[in-house]
């Protein structure tokens, strides 16, 4: 009988759409929060996380992002997903669709869940290599089991 690895995953972060600075600000003079801010071409946005706590409020801001830039004119600026960081993303997006849940967006470094199989909700699975510009924000091996 061979015992399977125990899988890790941490509740990451709450993603959040916008067109301007006001959210960001509003949370940031509230909060006085440090930011890391960087521009993702293959997505084509602007990614800003705010560290609270042991997680993170992710502001996701379209630069030629039109999928972002229609979802902002449908639903507004705000809450858009919450992110899980796993430790192996394939073994996540496979449990995932065993389950049921509809698998999207795949790529080496996250999938999301569609929110049509998940009561509504989106939701994103993070795994960050370590030659990754955003490894930084990795909270895995830094909070406790």
């Amino acid at each position: 009988m061979s015992k399977e690895k125990p899988r890790k995953i941490r509740f990451h972060h709450v993603g959040m759409v916008a067109k301007t600075h006001t959210i960001k600000n509003l949370l940031t003079d509230f909060m006085n929060l440090s930011e890391r801010t960087w521009y993702n071409k293959e997505q084509g946005v602007d990614v800003t996380f705010l560290p609270v706590g042991n997680a993170y409020l992710e502001m996701v801001y379209p630069h030629g992002n039109q999928t972002i830039e229609k979802y902002i004119e449908k639903n507004g600026e705000g809450i858009h997903h919450f992110c899980f960081e796993v430790d192996d993303l394939n073994y996540w997006a496979k449990k995932c669709e065993e389950k049921g849940y509809k698998v999207v967006s795949k790529d080496q470094r996250c999938f999301f869940i569609h929110p049509k199989t998940f009561g509504g909700i989106l939701v994103e699975f993070i795994n960050w290599p370590e030659e990754d510009s955003m490894a930084v924000l990795t909270l895995l091996d830094k909070t406790s089991d």
